[in-house]
C-alpha cells in the first residue's frame, strides 16, 4: 500500500511504543524499537518522457513509497503494448492524456486490484483538468480492471474533438470491470457511434458518478450497459443513446438504476435484428423522436418488449407532455416472437397530421401480440393501423389513462374492434 504521509508512519511508531511501555515492566522494556530510527522519505513522482510511448513495450510500475508514481504533461500516441501495474497512480497536467492505439492495435493491460487500484487523475482536482483516455486499439485482449479515472474530459484543445473521460472510437475494444469513472467533465464514458464507431465494449461491476452525464453511446453498444453497474450521482442521471446509424447487431436493453435517454433508433438495412427489452427498463424519449422496428427491406425483425406486472417496461417523453415524442413504428415484420406486454407508453403521438397513435402498425406484413399495455397521457390514439383487415394483430387488456381513444385508421378516423 502506498504511504501518503510521513505523519502516518510516525503516529504508528508512537502508538506501538506507548503500547509496549504500558504492557511491560520497567526492567522488561523492548529496546528493539528505536524512535530515532530514520523515517523512510516519500518518493517524488517520475516525469514521464513521452518518447517512451513510441516503443513496442511500455511497462509502468508501482513504487509503494510514492503517493503519485508518474506525472504526465503530454498527449502521446500509444501504439505498442501498454502495461500498468496494480497501485500505479498517474497524475495528468492540463492538455495531457493518452491516445491508445491511434495508429496501431497494441494490447492494453491495466489490471489493478481491490487493494491496489490503478488511479488516473488530474494534478488539478477539478472537472476537465486533463484530457482523458482515448481508445482506438481493437486488440481483444484489452482490459481495465480496478481502474479509477477522475477529473478528466478537457475539451477544445489539441484536436480532441470527442468528449469524455474514457472514449472508445474507431474500432476501440475494451473489457472494463470494477472500474470507476468520476468527476468527469461532460461525459464519463463515451463509446462512440456513427462514422467513428467504436468496437466491442464490456462493462461490468463499475461505478460512474460525479460526471455531467455518466454514459453516451449508441444502439449498437447498449447491450453492454447493464444492471451490474451504478450510474447515479451525476448531473444528468441518464444513459444517453445517440442515433449514430441503425443497429447492426442484436440489441438488449437491461434494467439499470437510471433511465435511458434517446433521440430514436432502429435496425440497419443489412439483415434481421432482435430487439429485447428486459423487465424494468425505463426509457426517456427526446422531442419528436421515433422508435422504428423497420428498414428498407423485409427482414422480420424480432420485437421482444415483455415486462412483468411488478416490473413493467416504461417508455415516455423526457417531458411529461402529450405528443412530446412520435411513438413506436412496426412495419414489415411477421415474426411470431413479436410481443409487447406489461409496457407503459406515455406522452407519445403526433400533434399535427395522421396517423397519430402512440404505436403505428404499418403495411399488411405485421404480426404482433400486444397485451397488458397502458397508454398514458398520449395525444389522441393509442394505436394507429394502416391495414387492419390484413395484419395478424392480437390484443388484450389495453388501458387508456388520460389518452382519448384506442384505435385509429391511417387517416385518423376511429376504429372499433379492429
Amino acid at each position: 500500500m502506498k504511504i501518503f504521509r510521513n505523519t502516518q508512519k510516525v503516529a504508528t511508531i508512537a502508538l506501538v511504543s506507548l503500547m509496549i511501555f504500558a504492557c511491560s515492566s520497567e526492567d522488561d522494556v523492548d529496546e528493539t524499537l528505536d524512535p530515532t530510527d530514520p523515517i523512510e522519505e516519500l518518493v517524488e513522482p517520475i516525469i514521464l518522457d513521452c518518447g517512451i510511448f513510441s516503443e513496442a513495450e511500455v511497462h509502468l510500475t508501482d513504487d509503494p513509497n510514492a503517493p503519485v508514481d508518474y506525472i504526465m504533461n503530454c498527449d502521446p500516441e500509444v501504439n505498442g503494448n501498454l502495461t500498468i501495474d496494480p497501485g500505479v497512480v498517474i497524475a495528468f497536467k492540463s492538455d495531457a492524456g493518452m491516445r491508445i492505439g491511434k495508429s496501431g492495435n497494441g494490447k492494453v493491460q491495466m489490471k489493478g486490484t481491490a487493494e491496489k487500484p490503478i488511479v488516473l487523475t488530474g494534478v488539478n482536482k477539478s472537472k476537465g483538468s486533463w484530457r482523458g483516455i482515448q481508445i482506438s486499439s481493437d486488440n481483444t485482449a484489452n482490459v481495465m480492471e480496478y481502474v479509477t479515472v477522475e477529473y478528466a474530459g478537457q475539451t477544445g484543445r489539441g484536436g480532441w474533438a470527442l468528449q469524455g473521460s474514457v472514449i472508445g472510437t474507431v474500432g476501440g475494444t475494451m473489457k472494463m470491470d470494477h472500474c470507476t469513472i468520476q468527476h468527469g467533465n461532460l461525459i464519463g464514458l463515451h463509446w462512440v457511434g456513427g462514422s467513428l464507431n467504436a468496437g466491442d465494449l464490456t462493462l461490468s461491476n463499475s461505478t460512474l458518478t460525479g460526471n455531467d452525464t455518466p454514459v453516451v453511446t449508441n444502439i449498437n453498444h447498449v447491450s453492454s450497459i447493464d444492471g451490474s453497474n451504478s450510474y447515479t450521482g451525476n448531473t444528468n442521471d441518464y444513459i444517453e443513446l445517440k442515433n449514430g446509424g441503425g443497429a447492426y447487431r442484436d440489441v438488449t436493453f437491461h434494467k439499470t438504476d437510471v433511465p435511458f435517454f434517446t433521440n430514436g433508433f432502429g435496425p440497419d438495412n443489412e439483415e434481421k435484428r432482435r430487439f429485447t427489452f428486459k423487465p424494468g427498463v425505463t426509457m426517456l424519449m427526446e422531442a419528436g423522436s421515433l422508435i422504428r422496428f423497420q428498414n428498407a427491406f423485409h427482414y422480420n425483425h424480432e420485437i421482444i418488449m415483455v415486462g412483468t406486472e411488478d416490473e413493467p417496461i416504461t417508455i415516455k417523453g423526457k417531458e411529461d407532455v402529450a405528443g412530446y415524442w412520435t411513438g413506436i413504428k412496426i412495419d414489415y415484420t411477421t415474426n411470431p416472437l413479436n410481443e409487447m406486454a406489461f409496457v407503459d407508453i406515455a406522452n407519445a403521438g403526433v400533434t399535427t397530421g395522421n396517423p397519430n397513435g402512440a404505436v403505428h402498425i404499418a403495411s399488411s406484413d405485421v404480426y404482433l401480440n400486444m397485451h397488458d399495455v397502458n397508454f398514458i397521457d398520449c395525444f389522441e390514439y393509442a394505436v394507429s393501423i394502416e391495414r387492419p383487415t390484413a395484419i395478424n394483430f392480437t390484443y388484450n387488456n389495453l388501458n387508456l389513462i388520460n389518452t382519448p381513444k384506442l384505435f385509429s385508421d391511417w387517416s385518423g378516423s376511429e376504429l372499433v374492434n379492429p
